[in-house]
């Protein structure tokens, strides 16, 4: 029913993945989300049962086994638990949907039944969303940012009628870019289209200052994980032909994962490693003073769906340059960065031409853009239009 002044809306948002630790990269637009949601004067509540590894629990770094608070305005509920089971999905699935039935059944004994329940891709979450339908037969919606389905070999055909009887029960299906919309509508057929709502890029990062940078170095700055899916070496290839041209530069990576000594490798081959720096895991409280201190953001994933790190940037009046994809296809223009090519010779061309028209390149106008496109407040504000058209049909 639609919000009244009586009694708000009440939405029940579960992701499929949240950030496990303060400043944690992993859902964090997921989060962000949620609070620009309980901005619009609407009760949010969030559950979310995380299946921690064996490796995670030994390091410590994990939640007790049950944990809820308020998170700046949403309501907060995880479970923790082993996950004993990495690469059986199936049981991911099947623990998923029991640790959140038991998540769910608390949450609405203090906090009552929702109106809707918003789940944030189908691996594991609308697995879940459709499991509390069949018993409580309360509506949810699809929201898909998975890029697993881009993919013709990760095992997820076989779930291809699970996933099809999903969609079908959703109320709406969302994904976050046009072209990806395109692609699920026509690999997955569904009694809706799919529909596109963006991710959203935090105001505490419209807020801030912008900041000229004055150093004489000219930096690239990559964000993400150092994951072979990433495709980091092309970034290490084409800036090694761009150094070449514009020796007073550097290349830096944020983040971690398994491809880190095949980076650190490459650019000692190249007889560039002193040009390319590894920052690590920087957490996203300070991920703002490190955008600050570069000029231009890189990308090289081919299969990106949005890119939460491309709005991040342009919030902070960063051009770019990545790859085509589904994400970046939806958000650059001419007048905030450059597509290129998934190959050295076009990216490294693109480097080059961001670093002869970097003035040309306006920050502010860069903000503005993504402020009038991107903001917390107009994309929650149009979602809440969406949760309202929902359920007064």
């Amino acid at each position: 029913m639609p919000q009244s002044k009586d009694k708000p809306l009440h939405i029940l948002i579960i992701p499929s993945f949240y950030p496990r630790f303060d400043g944690d990269y992993v859902g964090s637009f997921w989060r962000e989300q949620a609070i620009g949601l309980s901005k619009q004067n609407i009760k949010v509540g969030l559950i979310f049962p995380e299946l921690e590894s064996l490796r995670s629990k030994i390091s410590k770094k994990i939640y007790p086994i049950f944990k809820s608070y308020n998170d700046e305005g949403v309501i907060t509920m995880k479970f923790l638990w082993t996950n004993w089971f990495v690469k059986i999905r199936n049981l991911q699935i099947y623990f998923f949907k029991k640790l959140g039935l038991i998540l769910f059944k608390r949450y609405i004994k203090k906090n009552g039944l929702p109106d809707l329940i918003h789940c944030q891709s189908i691996f594991n979450a609308g697995f879940l969303g459709e499991y509390i339908y069949n018993i409580y037969k309360i509506d949810y919606i699809l929201n898909e940012v998975n890029s697993g389905f881009l993919f013709k070999n990760q095992g997820l055909e076989k779930y291809y009628k699970d996933v099809v009887r999903i969609t079908n029960k959703s109320k709406e299906c969302y994904t976050v870019s046009n072209k990806y919309a395109k692609y699920l509508n026509e690999e997955l057929p569904n009694k809706l289209k799919w529909k596109v709502h963006h991710n959203i890029v935090s105001n505490k990062f419209l807020n801030a200052e912008l900041v000229t940078r004055k150093n004489k170095k000219f930096v690239f700055l990559s964000i993400a994980r150092l994951h072979k899916v990433k495709n980091l070496g092309l970034i290490i290839k084409s800036f090694k032909i761009f150094n070449n041209k514009v020796e007073n530069s550097e290349l830096r990576f944020i983040g971690v994962g398994s491809e880190y000594a095949y980076l650190k490798k490459l650019s000692i081959n190249l007889k560039i490693e002193s040009q390319v720096k590894f920052l690590g895991r920087i957490d996203r409280k300070n991920l703002i003073n490190e955008i600050n201190d570069s000029n231009a953001l890189v990308h090289s994933c081919p299969y990106e769906t949005f890119g939460v790190v491309f709005v991040e940037a342009l919030a902070l009046g960063r051009p770019i340059v990545a790859v085509y994809s589904p994400g970046s296809f939806d958000i650059l223009t001419k007048e905030v960065g450059i597509l290129s090519e998934n190959n050295e010779i076009s990216m490294s061309n693109s480097m080059i031409e961001v670093f002869n028209r970097y003035n040309e390149f306006d920050p502010f106008y860069i903000r503005k853009y993504c402020r009038n496109n991107f903001s917390e407040d107009f994309l929650s504000k149009k979602m809440l239009d969406n949760y309202n058209s929902i359920l007064s049909n």
